[in-house]
């Protein structure tokens, strides 16, 4: 099963989700992370919390290895670059499911059309695949802000995901403490971690359904 978190803009929450999904899943079946972001920073965290991990930042290698890799993990969690390249191409080209997070502030959703233009040529070049799911992310809960953004991510026709994940300034330690939510203890950390089973529990019903 490979598992991509993708979209042309960074500072959304892609990298953090990806580490956090890589380990969750790792605790139930091996799993592998790939970084194909130039900027590194999911292979260095998830060499910390002891995820299996890859750097393949090369368009061909990478459209050739994740086929590969996926015969030897039972999941394969892309953090895919922020930009929309010839790197998203190729892992759009092989991921099962295409997971977006996206920031409620009119500019993030304004950019997430872009990225779900990529992955439409993609569905509609593999014959239904990648399935294809928004996820609000770094949020601030009970907003307008964030009610608006449901609705104006909804009016895209994706499928968007009834989870959340709200902005907690433990999420923002985790990496510089070498660990994730789910290894800390304090009460922030504990919500965020069930935030974070939600989404992963839901993305995992959009693959199988």
């Amino acid at each position: 099963m490979i598992i991509a978190f993708t979209n042309q803009k960074g500072g959304v929450g892609k990298s953090t989700a990806a580490v956090h999904m890589a380990y969750w899943l790792n605790q139930r079946k091996k799993t592998l992370l790939i970084d194909a972001d130039a900027q590194q920073s999911s292979s260095v965290w998830a060499k910390a919390v002891n995820i299996d991990c890859q750097v393949v930042q090369d368009p061909e290698e990478l459209f050739e290895q994740i086929p590969k890799l996926a015969g030897q993990y039972p999941y394969v969690v892309v953090d895919a670059p922020g930009s929309l390249s010839e790197v998203t191409k190729a892992i759009l080209g092989r991921c099962d499911v295409a997971l977006v997070p996206c920031q409620p502030s009119g500019l993030d959703l304004h950019s997430s059309h872009k990225i779900l233009r990529f992955i439409k040529h993609a569905i509609e070049l593999r014959g239904g695949y990648p399935r294809a799911a928004l996820f609000l992310s770094r949020a601030t809960k009970g907003t307008v802000l964030e009610r608006e953004a449901r609705d104006a991510l909804g009016a895209t026709g994706t499928k968007v995901m009834k989870s959340v994940i709200y902005q907690r300034q433990c999420i923002a330690d985790a990496p510089g403490q070498g660990l994730t939510i789910f290894q800390m203890t304090s009460k922030a950390a504990v919500e965020s971690a069930a935030d974070y089973v939600a989404l992963f529990t839901e993305a995992l019903e959009v693959i199988n359904g």
